[in-house]
């Protein structure tokens, strides 16, 4: 199926001026939900560890739906903001950002708040010092290399170790739209239970964890959908414009579903695969995270709703455009010296947009 591109609607042209107009923002929203869970619980190791601070990101991120979206999910507190990954990145943090010299940097300068500046240079330390990957790697660090740190021919070096890594790939993003969140916890759940009934030998303790972990981060993911659920049904509810009211409405069915369910519909797809992305950005240190064959994932869907009258092209274009912003809307703070090869806001998110099929 194919069709030509139409003119951007009145409301997609708007939200495209605003993302263009407005200068983006450090976010510390991530930065102290991680920074308090990990302080607060040094008890946790490995895998449990990850699975039990993602849930808490996932249950306690502040979220937020604009005045004329219909594709919803943020990995900031702010519009335009930049979340910060400390058990990833370390030096650049307490160099630029707990300084405050992002803000007047040449290339891709972020804006901060005094109280978040100093709430960075009082924590970045706990995480320099020993609980980063780029700590705890350092501490391992082959002397012999030292000469060839940054050498043009090798990325490794001290100094940017675990700071950026690099990991282009793309997830089963088909999996989480066709068969759901609530069927991939099911299973995890039951092989835990396998698992535990041959009381837990060898290397099954990992494999225990591992399901444990998986069944953790689904709770998560699907709780965080339901909330922005339960956030656009609280907007409806008070919303004096009928179209729009009704628009919120349907989001709200849409998010309450979106995640523990297959979905059924283009819009459904449109929103799972968004919101699935926002959850891998906030979990990895955003970077090279793939969306792949987009129209893979969500082709059949629109051929479905189009052919039968539930969707028009129109209405689906304004929701790809929408969607487009959104995954725009996401960027990541980088170092001053990153940006100088790979200036312009970018998260490194790419999707293949043709091909065979």
């Amino acid at each position: 199926m194919s069709w030509t591109l139409l003119p951007l609607t009145d409301r997609v042209s708007r939200m495209r001026a605003d993302y263009r107009d407005l200068k983006p923002e450090v976010c510390t929203a991530r930065y102290r939900i991680l920074t308090e869970f990990y302080m607060a619980h040094p008890e946790l190791r490995g895998i449990l560890r990850r699975a039990k601070a993602m849930k808490e990101i996932f249950d306690n991120l502040p979220i937020r739906i604009g005045d004329e979206e219909v594709i919803v999910g943020n990995q900031s507190a702010k519009y335009r903001g930049g979340a910060l990954y400390p058990e990833n990145c370390v030096s650049f943090i307490k160099d630029e950002v707990a300084s405050g010299t992002i803000r007047t940097r040449s290339i891709d300068p972020y804006d901060i708040s005094e109280e978040d500046m100093q709430y960075v240079a009082d924590t970045i330390d706990y995480w320099l010092k020993g609980e980063s990957t780029y700590a705890q790697t350092l501490a391992y660090y082959p002397e012999q290399y030292a000469p060839h740190d940054s050498n043009g021919v090798t990325w490794v070096g001290r100094m940017c170790i675990s700071d950026t890594p690099v990991g282009h790939f793309a997830t089963g993003y088909d999996k989480v739209i066709r068969v759901g969140l609530g069927a991939i916890r099911e299973e995890a759940i039951r092989n835990q239970e396998s698992i535990l009934e041959t009381f837990m030998q060898g290397e099954d303790v990992d494999r225990y964890n591992f399901y444990r972990a998986v069944e953790i981060v689904c709770d998560g993911m699907i709780g965080f959908a339901k909330r922005y659920s339960a956030l656009a049904a609280e907007k409806a509810a008070s919303c004096a414009d009928p179209a729009r009211k009704a628009e919120l409405e349907e989001m709200a069915r849409v998010l309450d579903t979106v995640f523990e369910k297959p979905c059924t519909s283009f819009h459904e797809a449109l929103q799972c695969l968004y919101l699935y992305q926002t959850c891998l950005c906030l979990e990895a240190n955003m970077h090279g995270i793939t969306f792949g064959r987009v129209d893979q994932y969500l082709g059949d869907y629109a051929e479905r709703d189009i052919a039968s009258g539930v969707l028009t092209v129109e209405q689906a274009q304004e929701l790809m455009d929408m969607f487009y912003l959104k995954v725009a809307e996401m960027n990541k703070p980088w170092s001053f010296d990153a940006t100088q090869s790979a200036p312009g806001y970018t998260s490194g998110q790419m999707m293949c947009m043709g091909g065979v099929d």
